[in-house]
C-alpha cells in the first residue's frame, strides 16, 4: 500500500523497482503512543469533571480537538521519514579472457565434417545459425589446418555474426589475456561502439607466446579485480589447457558463489591426431655396465593400428629402440634400457619420430637425467657372529658385481680368511687407508670393545669428513645399546633408552607384529618396491611381521624416519618406535635398521624384494657421497629437472654447527645459473628460505626460473652444501593438443554458465542480456519538515480556544 501511495513521489527507471519503508528520526512510535494514551485520558478526565455543564457532544468535540493537537505534536516529535530504495538497472561488464598461450598456435588437423564446418562458420562461409552437421560449403580446404589463433581472428572479422559489436551492445567489454598470468588488454577501439573492423584489428594484434597456462589462477584474479562491480559474466576463450596453478574447477565454484556465470568458448578439436611422449621414468643413478631400465609413457590419439619406433638416447646417441603398434587411443607404457660404459651424467631422451598429420610435432620427446657411477663400491661388513641376517645379507652383497665386499667376523675364526677367494678378513683393518677407502661400512650386532675406540673414532672421521656411508644393523646383544658413550654414538639416528635392563633390550614378542611405512617412507626411493604408491604399500603390507625391535626412545631431530614399529606397546609418548631411519652426519650419511630379521624378507617373500631394497640403499649411499650431502643443510627438491615457468620448491631442515635446529626466521641463499653460453652468473641474490611456523629448523622456499640452463643453490650459512638442478625450455603448451572439453563443460555447469562452440556464439548476446544487474539508490523524504504542519497546529489550537470562548469555559 505504501509504494502505491507514494509512487507519484519517486519513480524508478524502466526495468527497475522501488521499495518504500516508513521510518523515524525522533522519539519512537511506542513512546509517542504511550504519551498520547496518557495525555488523552488526562484530557478526557479534565473535561468530564471540569466542564460538567456542557453536553456530551460538546465535551467530545473539545477533547477530540485537544487530543488531535497533541497527536500532531507527537507526530512531529517522532520525525517520520519515508525511505525509498530504487533498484535501477545498470550497464554491466562482460569480462573477456583470451588464452594467449603457445597452444593456441597449434594447427588442428580437422578431418571431421563438424570441425570443418565450425572453421567455415568462423570464417563467415556458413551462416551464424547454420547446422554444424550439414553439408560442407565450398572452399573449406584453407581452414582444414588453420590454427586456433587464426580461427579467433577470422571470427572477429565475421560480418554476418558480428559477435563483438553485438556483445558490446549488451555489456561493456573488458578484455584480458592470460598465459602463466592475467594481464589487462583494455577495450576494442576508442571505447565507443565496436565495429567488426576494429574487432578484427584488435585480435590481429594479439601475440600467442606464453609458455604456460594458468587458467584457474587467471580466472580467480579477474574475479578478484572486479569484485563488487556489476559483472554480467566472464567469457573465457581457451582450448582448456591448464598446466600450472590452481585447479580451474575450484574457481568455477567460487564464481558460482559470487553470482558470476562463466561462458567457456572452447577452441580446437576434441580428438586430434597426436603422439605425446609425456614422460620417461627411471632411476636417478646407475653403475657402469649395469642396465638401467626406463619406462616411457606415450599418449596416442588418432593412430590406432599405427606402428612406430620408440628410441632411447643417451647424450644424443641411440642406446635402445623398440617397434610398437598402437592398439587404440590412450596411454601406454614401454620399457627400454641403457647400459652405460663410463662414469658420467647422461641426458636420457625417449622419442618417437613425428608422423604425418600430427597436431604437434614438439611433444614427441621426454627427457630425464642419469648419474652413472663407478663399477665397484668397496663395502666393509663387520659382525660379531654369523647370525641369520649376516648370512643372508653377505651372500646378497657378494653376488652384486658392483660391490667389492670384505667382512670381519670377530667370533667366526681366523681360518675363514685363509680359504681361496674368501671375503673374510682376519681382523679389522689396522691400516687407516684400508678403512677410509671404503664407500660403505656396515656394522652389525658388534661388541664395541671388539671394534675398539680408535677404530670407532676413525669411522666417525670417515663419515663426517670424508663423506662415508655407515649402516647400523641392530641386534639383541650389542647394537645399538652398547654403543652409548662411544665415538659412534653421535652417528646413530636414534636416541637410546638408558633405563632398559639387558633382558628388556633382548626381549622378543611371542607374536609377530608388522612394520609400517611412514609418509616419508612411502615417498622415499630407498624403500620403494613399486612405482605406484598403492602397489608399493600393498607389497609392504604383505611382508612378514617381526618379533623384536630395538627399544630406543625416539628418532633424533636430524633423522628421517622411514619405517616404524606398529606395536603401540612399544611407542614412546604416543610416537611409534623408529625402525629404519636415515640422517646426514657431516659430509656423510648414516642409516639405522632397528631389527634383526631382514632375512625374513628373503625367506618369506623371495630374493626379488630383499635384493631390491639393498640395491637401492647401496645406490643411494653412493649417490649421496658424490653429490656432497651435508648434515647441517638437509634440503631437497621433488625432482632434479624442471621446465621454464615451473614452480621450484626447496624445503628441508637446517641446523647449527652443533646440530641444533636453526631458529632464524629466514636464511639467505645464493642461486647461480649457467646458460647456453656456458657463463655462470647469479640468477638471484635475494632468495630466502623461510622457517615453517611452529617447526624449528624446517624451512621452505619457492621460485620460478625464467630461463633454461643449469642451476645451483646454496645457503650462505653452509655454502658447501649445493643443490643442483636443470631447467629445460618449457614444452607444456605442446603437451596437450586436444581441447579439454570435459573441463570446460564442468566449469560452465559449476558456475551456472554455458559451454560454447562456434555454433553457439550467435545466441551468446541474448544469453548475456538475460543476466541484468541493478544498483540500489537510496533516497529519503522527511514528512515532518513542512510549514503546513504549523498551519494545522494553529488551526486546531484556535478552534479549541474559540469553542471554549463560545461555551464560556475558562
Amino acid at each position: 500500500m505504501i509504494p502505491a501511495l507514494f509512487s507519484t513521489i519517486v519513480s524508478s527507471a524502466s526495468g527497475g523497482s522501488t521499495e518504500v519503508t516508513l521510518g523515524y528520526e525522533g522519539i519512537s512510535w511506542g513512546w509517542a503512543f504511550l504519551l498520547l494514551l496518557v495525555l488523552g485520558l488526562a484530557i478526557g478526565g479534565s473535561y468530564r469533571w471540569g466542564a460538567a455543564a456542557l453536553s456530551v457532544k460538546q465535551r467530545g468535540l473539545l477533547v477530540g480537538l485537544r487530543i488531535t493537537l497533541i497527536a500532531v505534536f507527537l507526530f512531529l516529535l517522532i520525525r517520520p521519514v519515508l525511505l525509498f530504495t530504487m533498484n535501477e538497472p545498470v550497464r554491466e561488464r562482460l569480462l573477456v579472457l583470451v588464452d594467449t598461450s603457445q597452444s593456441m598456435e597449434i594447427e588442428d588437423q580437422r578431418a571431421a565434417k563438424e570441425d570443418l564446418n565450425r572453421a567455415a562458420l568462423a570464417a563467415d562461409q556458413l551462416a551464424p545459425d547454420a547446422k554444424i552437421g550439414g553439408t560442407l560449403p565450398r572452399g573449406t580446404e584453407p581452414w582444414r589446418h588453420a590454427s586456433r589463433a587464426e580461427l579467433l581472428k577470422n571470427l572477429a572479422g565475421n560480418q554476418r555474426l558480428k559477435l563483438w559489436p553485438r556483445l558490446q551492445e549488451k555489456a561493456d567489454l573488458e578484455f584480458y589475456h592470460f598465459g602463466s598470468e592475467l594481464k589487462k588488454l583494455g577495450e576494442i577501439g576508442a571505447g565507443g561502439p565496436v565495429s567488426v573492423t576494429a574487432a578484427q584489428d584488435f585480435f590481429n594484434g594479439l601475440k600467442f607466446t606464453d609458455q604456460a597456462t594458468a587458467l584457474g589462477d587467471s580466472l580467480q584474479q579477474a574475479l578478484d579485480d572486479n569484485r563488487g562491480q556489476p559483472v554480467a559474466g566472464v567469457l573465457v576463450i581457451t582450448d582448456g589447457g591448464n598446466n600450472c596453478g590452481t585447479a580451474p574447477a575450484d574457481i568455477a565454484n567460487l564464481a558460482k558463489q559470487d553470482g558470476v556465470p562463466l561462458f567457456l568458448y572452447g577452441v580446437g578439436i576434441v580428438s586430434p591426431k597426436d603422439i605425446h611422449v609425456h614422460a620417461v621414468v627411471g632411476p636417478r643413478g646407475s653403475f657402469v655396465k649395469e642396465r638401467a631400465e626406463f619406462t616411457v609413457n606415450v599418449l596416442a590419439t588418432g593412430y590406432s593400428g599405427q606402428q612406430v619406433k620408440i628410441q632411447l638416447k643417451a647424450d644424443g646417441k641411440v642406446v635402445d629402440e623398440k617397434d610398437v603398434k598402437f592398439s587404440a587411443d590412450g596411454e601406454s607404457e614401454y620399457r627400454l634400457g641403457y647400459e652405460p660404459t663410463q662414469n658420467t651424467e647422461a641426458k636420457i631422451e625417449a622419442l618417437i619420430t613425428p608422423l604425418e598429420g600430427e597436431s604437434s610435432k614438439d611433444n614427441n620427446v621426454a627427457t630425464t637425467k642419469l648419474r652413472v657411477l663407478d663399477s665397484h663400491v668397496k663395502v666393509l661388513y663387520v659382525e660379531q657372529e654369523p647370525r641369520w641376517d649376516f648370512r643372508y645379507l653377505l651372500s646378497t652383497l657378494e653376488r652384486d658385481r658392483r660391490l667389492a665386499v670384505k667382512s670381519v667376523l670377530f667370533d667366526g675364526g681366523a681360518e675363514l680368511a685363509e680359504e681361496p677367494d674368501s671375503p673374510f678378513l682376519k681382523e679389522f683393518p689396522k691400516n687407516r687407508e684400508d678403512v677410509v677407502s671404503n664407500g660403505i661400512i656396515i656394522i652389525g650386532d658388534v661388541d664395541p670393545k671388539a671394534l675398539g675406540d680408535e677404530n670407532m673414532k676413525l669411522i666417525n672421521e670417515w663419515v663426517s669428513e670424508l663423506g662415508g656411508g655407515l649402516i647400523f644393523l641392530a641386534g639383541p646383544k650389542n647394537n645399538p645399546f652398547r654403543f652409548a658413550g662411544t665415538p659412534l654414538a653421535p652417528l646413530l639416528p636414534v636416541n637410546l633408552n638408558s633405563k632398559l635392563t639387558t633382558g628388556q633390550e633382548a626381549e622378543r614378542s611371542s607374536e609377530p607384529f608388522k612394520l609400517k611405512l611412514t609418509d616419508l617412507g612411502e615417498s622415499s626411493g630407498l624403500l620403494r618396491m613399486a612405482e605406484e604408491p598403492l602397489e608399493n604399500r600393498k607389497i609392504w603390507n604383505s611382508f612378514p611381521g617381526v618379533r623384536w625391535t630395538a627399544r630406543v626412545t625416539s628418532a633424533r631431530p636430524t633423522a628421517q624416519v622411514l619405517l616404524v614399529d606398529s606395536n603401540p606397546d612399544h611407542a614412546t609418548d604416543g610416537q611409534l618406535l623408529p625402525v629404519i631411519a636415515q640422517q646426514n652426519y657431516g659430509q656423510g650419511s648414516v642409516m639405522y635398521f632397528g631389527f634383526d630379521e631382514t632375512y625374513r624378507w628373503r625367506s618369506k617373500m623371495g630374493e626379488k624384494y630383499y635384493s631390491k631394497i639393498w640395491n637401492q640403499i647401496i645406490l643411494n649411499f653412493s649417490l649421496e657421497h658424490q653429490l656432497g650431502a651435508s648434515a647441517r643443510t638437509q634440503l631437497k627438491m621433488d625432482r632434479a629437472e624442471y621446465r621454464v615457468g615451473d614452480k621450484v620448491v626447496i624445503s628441508g631442515k637446517l641446523f647449527t654447527q652443533g646440530f641444533v635446529p636453526l631458529k632464524e626466521i629466514s636464511v639467505l641463499g645464493k642461486l647461480t645459473f649457467t646458460g647456453a653460453d656456458g657463463a655462470a652468473k647469479a640468477a638471484s641474490n635475494e632468495l630466502q628460505l623461510v622457517r615453517i611456523p611452529n617447526q624449528l629448523g624446517s624451512y621452505q622456499m619457492e621460485f620460478k626460473p625464467q630461463a633454461a640452463g643449469q642451476y645451483q643453490f646454496s645457503t650462505l650459512i653452509d655454502p658447501k652444501a649445493i643443490l643442483k638442478f636443470t631447467v629445460e625450455p618449457s614444452k607444456l603448451e605442446n603437451s596437450q593438443t586436444a581441447m579439454d572439453i570435459s573441463l570446460l563443460q564442468a566449469m560452465a555447469s559449476a558456475s551456472g554458465g554455458k559451454f560454447l562452440r562456434e555454433e553457439d556464439l550467435n545466441e551468446l548476446p541474448a544469453v548475456i542480456s538475460s543476466h541484468r544487474a541493478t544498483v540500489p539508490i537510496f533516497k529519503k523524504r522527511e514528512l515532518y519538515y513542512s510549514p503546513w504542519w504549523m498551519v494545522v497546529l494553529v488551526t486546531l489550537a484556535c478552534s479549541e480556544w474559540l469553542l471554549r470562548r463560545i461555551w464560556q469555559l475558562k
